[in-house]
């Protein structure tokens, strides 16, 4: 197993692909989980409105390669499966909230 630092971006950069084990557990995350994080990324946004160029940790992630599917590379998510899926959903979010404004924005104008 190799251990190293990588940036969230690297892991979401959208050449990946996350499989999720059947021996891990379900999504589980409410409220309190999912509040802590909400509050480190509203910190990291307030620290780049200061113009501060801060980092996060947001916890270990472990995976494991399998394959590879037409370009796309596959991992087992072995550790960090509540986090990145929290993650994930609020990425899917955001971009559902911009392509609702990007077409109010097309029928005002």
């Amino acid at each position: 197993m190799k251990a190293g630092e990588k940036n969230i971006e690297s892991l979401i950069e959208g050449k990946k692909q996350y499989l999720v084990p059947l021996f891990q557990r379900a999504y589980v995350w409410e409220k309190k989980h999912w509040q802590a994080l909400w509050d480190d990324i509203m910190d990291l946004y307030s620290s780049c409105e200061d113009n501060h160029n801060e980092n996060h940790f947001f916890g270990s992630f472990v995976t494991l390669p399998v394959k590879e599917n037409d370009g796309v590379k596959q991992f087992l998510l072995i550790d960090g499966q509540q986090r990145l899926t929290t993650l994930f959903v609020l990425l899917a979010a955001l971009r559902n909230e911009a392509k609702k404004d990007d077409r109010t924005t097309r029928e005002r104008n």
